[in-house]
């Protein structure tokens, strides 16, 4: 019985962490600078990063969001796009 309840408890885990990761919003810097980002939610908080050249920031925010690329341009998101930065210029996909 105790190997059946950590079997289910490693699956719904899993699960959850996979359903996360579709519901999340990553962040592609295909250019050749590091950039600053501010992520604020809709619950109204902000939160700072820095993104660097030719990386991407997987699961950025995992809700409704705007994005702020300084220097660069603000998107925002509802939590499952793909936010590109790519010759100076911000797009989603």
């Amino acid at each position: 019985m105790k190997k059946l309840c950590r079997k289910l408890t490693s699956i719904g885990t899993v699960v959850l962490i996979a359903a996360t990761a579709v519901f999340a919003t990553d962040l592609d810097n295909q250019d050749s600078r590091d950039y600053d980002v501010k992520v604020r939610t809709g619950g109204g908080s902000t939160t700072n990063y820095t993104i660097y050249h030719g990386s991407t920031k997987l699961g950025i925010c995992s809700g409704p969001c705007e994005i702020e690329v300084v220097g660069v341009g603000t998107v925002k998101v509802s939590g499952k796009e793909k936010v590109v930065i790519r010759n100076g210029q911000l797009s989603v996909e």
